[in-house]
Formats: structure tokens, C-alpha cells, sequence
């Protein structure tokens, strides 16, 4: 009886141990680590989506008029009009500079303004509030470096790997060689809904504090989360 129960104890050892001795195709025997980075960056390339509708204004203030109040603004904040904004036309977006050539009599236009720095949208904004125009949303978020920024993260998660799959190799008398096999994949997402980005001057009104209708416009943009995993297969001696 004593044989038997030591004998059985021995096969579920072995059994235990085995699984942990991995092995590539040519008998190479390897251990493979994962590892994850991820980077918070501040969107440096913001899109307003500016809507301008006669009908907003009781037939009181023509497109034409409200467009030259936008576009007075944007110049007093030092915007090069001819290259940040654009308008849709026909299903497609033109810059402003092409479409200003074109006489076309319409009653509404969707703008897109694209800018760099969160306090000068701020100041655009409020600008733009006070002439009477307020269906602005911020539409998109972007940043400009990211293929930068994703070599720079695939680095370090190759890097962190690396050391991970190193420690746990000398602690077991072994070292690591060459990478044999290398999978990555990357994502990114933004912090919060960019289209959920302030208050209007006829919200704030509307709200019951009074201290709420002095308040300048609030905006919320969330920063963009890169993240990227990489699984790589380090020989093992």
C-alpha cells in the first residue's frame, strides 16, 4: 500500500511539471511574456463642427451676415482662416477659400474649424457665443505624433518583455537568447464623449443658479489612452 501511494504522488509531480517546458516546432524550448504599455496623451488637433441656420435667428440676421461675424472672429484670434476652416458642400468639404468664390444662395452651412489648443477653441468659443452663435460642438480629436508614439510604446513593451522573460528564466539557472516569435496590437480611445463639450449662453440661462449664467462656457476634452500588448517568445539556455 505504502508503494502504491508514493508511486501515484510521483506521476501527478511529474504531470505538474511538465506543461511548464515549452517548446517551438524545432525543439527550441522557449518561454513566452506578455506585456502591456499604455500613454495618456492631450489631443493636439481639435475639430469644431459649427452650425449657422437663418431660420435660428427669425429671419432677423441672413447666413451671409452670420458667416462674416464667424469669420471676423476667428481672424481677431489670429486664425488663418484659409487653412483651418472648411464648409460642407454638396456632400463634401471644401476649404473656405474655394468655396467663397462660390455664389450659391443657401439658408444653412456646417462648418468645420480645426484648431491646435484647447484655450484658444476656449476663447473662439465664447467669441463666437457672443455674436449670436452657438450650435458649436467639438466633432473629433486627434494627435498628429502617434505613429511616434507608437514606435516609442512598442519599444518599451519589447523592452519590458525582455526583462520580465529575463528574471524569470535566472530564477530557475537559465538565460534568454534571440526573440523567436513577436505578436503586437495596438488600440486608443478618448476619455470622455468630445461631443459633449460646454455649456451654451442659453443653457446657462436657463439654469437656476445664478451664478451659472456669468459662468464662461465649460469645456471638457479628454485626453486620448494609447494602449499596446505585445506577446514574444524568447529562446530559452
Amino acid at each position: 500500500m505504502k508503494r502504491g501511494f508514493f508511486f501515484t504522488v510521483v506521476i501527478v509531480v511529474l504531470a505538474a511539471v511538465v506543461p511548464q517546458t515549452l517548446l517551438a516546432q524545432d525543439g527550441t524550448p522557449y518561454i513566452e511574456m506578455q506585456s502591456k504599455v499604455e500613454r495618456e496623451v492631450v489631443p493636439d488637433e481639435l475639430n469644431l463642427s459649427i452650425v449657422i441656420r437663418e431660420s435660428d435667428y427669425k429671419g432677423k440676421k441672413t447666413l451671409q451676415e452670420m458667416q462674416d461675424a464667424m469669420i471676423k472672429v476667428l481672424k481677431a484670434n489670429s486664425i488663418d482662416v484659409n487653412e483651418a476652416l472648411s464648409i460642407d458642400f454638396m456632400g463634401s468639404s471644401v476649404s473656405y477659400k474655394a468655396f467663397s468664390n462660390r455664389v450659391v444662395p443657401r439658408t444653412q452651412a456646417t462648418y468645420t474649424l480645426k484648431l491646435g489648443e484647447a484655450a484658444v477653441m476656449q476663447k473662439i468659443i465664447y467669441d463666437l457665443e457672443e455674436k449670436g452663435i452657438t450650435n458649436i460642438t467639438l466633432a473629433s480629436t486627434k494627435y498628429t505624433k502617434d505613429e511616434q508614439l507608437k514606435i516609442e510604446m512598442g519599444v518599451e513593451a519589447m523592452k519590458k518583455a525582455q526583462e520580465q522573460a529575463r528574471a524569470f528564466a535566472d530564477a530557475v539557472g537559465q538565460d534568454i537568447g534571440k526573440a523567436i516569435n513577436v505578436t503586437s496590437w495596438m488600440s486608443h480611445s478618448s476619455g470622455n464623449n468630445p461631443r459633449i463639450m460646454y455649456k451654451s449662453s442659453m443653457m446657462l440661462a436657463n439654469d437656476e443658479s445664478s451664478d451659472a449664467v456669468s459662468a464662461s462656457p465649460e469645456i471638457s476634452i479628454g485626453k486620448l489612452t494609447y494602449t499596446i500588448n505585445v506577446t514574444v517568445r524568447f529562446e530559452l539556455k
